[in-house]
């Protein structure tokens, strides 16, 4: 078990040091970028409230967009859109994405993408330059939002985290195929801990990782990561301190605010937790 560390900086029952989250000043506008491979021409992207330039967002379909485009160094523009509100939606956003799906890209006029997994698949199909591991032979079977929905059920219960918690078996049973899974690609090319580089499944994966061990324990307290992960918690440890990780990583303090309306609960945070 990790060594309980509850300071500002540390994540509570998980021994992680957290990552500070790297910022840029409060609507500074982005730097044009220059590059001189092929990419996605116009390329707009709509995210969801708290996604807006040089800010963390909590949700982690954003955040691991904007990983992705800022690995493969594609200019866009961003639209902070909330569709509930019809507030901020571009035209081509109302005409093209009825049901409010975010994030969602347009680029090379006419190509409208739904949701980060729909648009990084295409656009990395479209334009391989950088061109981005898919992070090995079995890894299309995990899904970050896979691990976003156990954390929500698991929140949701108000049973403990144990084997009388169907919620927790089952996340134990993913993060237990997460460990074996990194087992098979270590020193493998496209595994993040031998070529310190994302693939497309740290991507994924790493923002809803995040998010768990982040804030289990400011809802139901007694969470941390089982014994039988040790490869998956190493992993954890070094993808948390990558620098483009640290740049789009959310605080404490947004990640509870993100899950309050959706657990239906307020949690009164330490001055100290940023």
């Amino acid at each position: 078990m990790f060594t309980s560390v509850c300071n500002s900086n540390s994540n509570m029952r998980t021994g992680y040091n957290r990552p500070r989250p790297t910022r840029g000043r409060k609507g500074a506008a982005a730097p044009v970028k220059k590059i001189d491979y092929p990419h996605p021409k116009g390329l707009e992207v709509c995210f969801k409230e708290g996604a807006a330039e040089n800010e963390t967002c909590a949700d982690p379909l954003t955040v691991e967009l904007q990983i992705y485009l800022e690995m493969k160094g594609f200019p866009h523009k961003v639209h902070v859109v909330d569709p509930e509100k019809g507030k901020n939606l571009p035209e081509w956003f109302r005409k093209n994405n009825w049901d409010g799906i975010l994030p969602m890209t347009k680029y090379d006029k006419d190509q409208y993408k739904l949701g980060s997994a729909e648009t990084m698949m295409a656009l990395e199909k479209k334009f391989r330059v950088p061109l981005m591991s898919n992070g090995g032979m079995g890894a299309g079977r995990f899904r970050g939002k896979t691990v976003k929905n156990l954390t929500l059920s698991l929140l949701k219960s108000v049973r403990p985290y144990d084997e009388t918690n169907p919620d927790w078996v089952d996340l134990v049973s993913e993060l237990r195929q997460l460990d074996e899974y990194l087992v098979q690609c270590h020193g493998k090319e496209g595994d993040y801990l031998k070529s310190k580089k994302f693939s497309l499944w740290d991507i994924r994966m790493l923002p809803a990782l995040y998010n768990l061990v982040t804030i289990a324990n400011y809802f139901k307290p007694g969470f941390a990561l089982p014994d039988e992960v040790p490869h998956l918690r190493s992993y954890l440890t070094h993808a948390f301190e990558d620098p483009i990780f640290k740049k789009f990583c959310p605080s404490v303090r947004k990640i509870v605010r993100y899950y309050e309306p959706k657990l239906n609960m307020r949690v009164v945070l330490p001055d100290d937790v940023v």
